[in-house]
């Protein structure tokens, strides 16, 4: 892939802010003028019917779940080093609203310059068209794993469940560019491999940040019992090592977890516990 010259800034988990928030948009500033915008593009709840102990050896049985789980569906801007950066982009309108919460931080469609998507399920790619089918944001180049790309594209041209699909390809052909696992798109920031929801999920790594997708979809159960997996996983048993791996680093390194269905705004740490992990809120250093 090729690279480009813009030069990304390391970022680091110094002290930051919110500004300009509001119901559905929080903003982040960490160090070197680093911002991060969390967008909700839909409040929701993840059944507990939807999950299964892919172990069958859980110390939390079916039966004890709560009947369902505070979620959310977001998506991230980041902005930094004079380029803006869109992962992932939340559902098609109506469902979604990605543009009117972007205009109300002031960012255009024709500003956004990168898209990064962690997966192409519809409450990831839904907002990059119109109602007609055309691409929403004019001049971003569009970011993906190639092996997410490889497996969705024969998909794309054969099944009618993919239209939405069939639409993204289109109205972005010529813009969309797969990556390998761990390759730069600017310096200093990654797409890291977390396959198991899809074949080619990942996500994305800038400094002391992390962009997870769907490595988490009912945070309150999931952290503190990864074995606990989602109906709509693709290999429930990779999506299992991939989340416990996950946990893992997240907790050693310390980085600021982003995550697509965690409850608004969605930012954390995971923090390991004598049994397990659990899920706390990011809350900026005043």
């Amino acid at each position: 892939m090729k690279l480009f010259t813009a030069v990304a800034a390391m970022l680091c988990a110094g002290a930051a802010a919110f500004a300009a928030d509001s119901a559905d948009v929080k903003e982040f500033t960490f160090a070197n003028d680093v911002k991060v915008y969390a967008i909700r593009d839909k409040a929701t709840t993840m059944k507990s019917s939807l999950f299964s102990d892919y172990t069958k050896t859980s110390s939390l049985k079916k039966d004890k779940l709560k009947p369902e789980y505070p979620a959310s569906v977001n998506c991230f801007v980041m902005r930094y080093n004079f380029k803006t950066y869109l992962i992932d982009a939340g559902n098609f309108d109506p469902k979604g609203s990605l543009v009117t919460k972007l205009a109300s931080i002031s960012i255009r469609p024709t500003a956004v310059d990168y898209i990064l998507l962690t997966h192409l399920h519809p409450d990831h790619v839904g907002g990059l068209v119109d109602k007609n089918g055309k691409a929403v944001f004019p001049n971003a180049k569009v970011y993906m794993s190639y092996e997410e790309w490889k497996h969705w594209n024969p998909i794309i041209a054969k099944q009618k469940p993919t239209e939405l699909l069939r639409q993204f390809r289109d109205a972005y052909n010529g813009r969309i560019q797969t990556l390998n696992f761990g390759e730069p798109i600017v310096p200093g920031l990654y797409a890291v491999k977390a396959v198991g929801h899809t074949p080619g999920h990942c996500y994305y790594r800038q400094g002391k940040l992390r962009f997870v997708g769907d490595v988490v979809h009912a945070v309150d159960l999931q952290i503190e019992h990864p074995e606990y997996c989602a109906s709509f996983d693709a290999d429930q048993k990779q999506a299992y090592q991939t989340r416990v791996s996950f946990l893992e680093t997240m907790s050693k390194e310390g980085n600021i977890v982003f995550g697509a269905h965690i409850p608004f705004p969605g930012a954390g740490y995971i923090m390991k516990e004598e049994k397990g992990y659990k899920f706390d809120p990011y809350q900026p250093k005043k």
